[in-house]
């Protein structure tokens, strides 16, 4: 049983990976009814960042470098604050369907850059799993994506895709470097400059209570350890060991959970749209996740270098 366990130990991370992602929108809906917005997040990241530095100094673990410093501080601005801090903002102007069909964007992102860099290319099934994720994505929230031609909408959509570009671009250079990385001080560091970020942002543009109690202080603190400590570890092991999409493709299957979710404990509503929807998210996701045609292309990719190492 155990052997198991320990075999397919990466699928089964993927798998609350996504629930993770799937809850914490739902908290993140609740946690932000009597909350500042970058209030909110930044202490999230904080909290999470004081909690990981306080365990790993407790066990002596703690590791400091100039490099780490510099990575750290690079993905804390462009994977926590920026992203964040805009999904947040945007959320005040854009449904949250359309919010999360922008989002998922970074998988595409993730494919593009990849590819510009050299770095591990994807395969055809997966190219095909995430137009498949990205349809179903979009039927699934059909019914929120029509929004007025405004200015300021416009300005939030531009703003979510350079978020999550850029969160794709640092994503394939921690990946990169992912081996050698202490990840759990990674973490810390990364959290801790992103959150401050957002509470400095959020000290210049937000106003209002910056007190946390009854729903919103729940909704923190299952933020803070599942959704960061939790869930970010369990990003940063799936990157070190599975191809970008792969990695990433947890962003497609996490909404709908959250809808799922709001059915069974919010009462929300469900429609043949979202069922429907459902199905192309996870035969998209699964063929993202196949290995058979991965494993033909890394054996074609060595056969051609030996290939062409042997004509020299």
């Amino acid at each position: 049983m155990l052997t198991n366990v320990l075999k397919y130990r990466v699928h089964i991370l993927f798998i609350v990976l996504c629930l993770i992602g799937g809850t914490t929108w739902a908290f993140q809906k609740a946690g932000l009814s009597d909350s500042l917005p970058f209030w909110s997040a930044g202490m999230r990241f904080m909290i999470a960042s004081i909690l990981i530095a306080a365990f790993l100094l407790a066990r002596r673990q703690f590791v400091l470098s100039k490099e780490l410093l510099v990575l750290s501080f690079l993905n804390g601005i462009m994977y926590f604050s920026v992203p964040f801090g805009s999904v947040y903002w945007a959320s005040l102007y854009l449904p949250s369907g359309l919010v999360s069909i922008l989002a998922a964007s970074i998988s595409v992102f993730a494919l593009m850059i990849n590819r510009l860099v050299k770095g591990t290319p994807a395969t055809k099934l997966q190219k095909w799993g995430i137009c498949l994720a990205l349809l179903g994505i979009t039927i699934v929230f059909g019914n929120q994506l029509l929004i007025k031609v405004d200015v300021i909408e416009i300005v939030a959509m531009i703003v979510i895709l350079c978020a999550m570009f850029g969160s794709a671009f640092i994503q394939i250079k921690v990946q990169q470097r992912i081996r050698s990385l202490p990840i759990l001080s990674f973490n810390s560091l990364s959290m801790l400059s992103g959150g401050a970020v957002l509470l400095i942002s959020s000290l210049i543009f937000e106003s209002g209570t910056r007190t946390f109690s009854g729903v919103s202080l729940y909704a923190l603190l299952y933020l803070a350890v599942v959704g960061s400590i939790l869930g970010f570890w369990i990003n940063i092991y799936l990157l070190k060991k599975w191809h970008i999409s792969k990695a990433t493709s947890h962003l497609f299957i996490s909404p709908v959970i959250a809808l799922y979710i709001g059915f069974l404990f919010l009462d929300e509503k469900l429609n043949a749209n979202i069922y429907l929807g459902t199905l192309f998210v996870i035969f998209g996701v699964m063929f993202i996740n196949l290995k058979k045609e991965e494993r033909i292309a890394k054996i074609d990719e060595t056969k051609q270098k030996l290939g062409h190492h042997l004509s020299k």
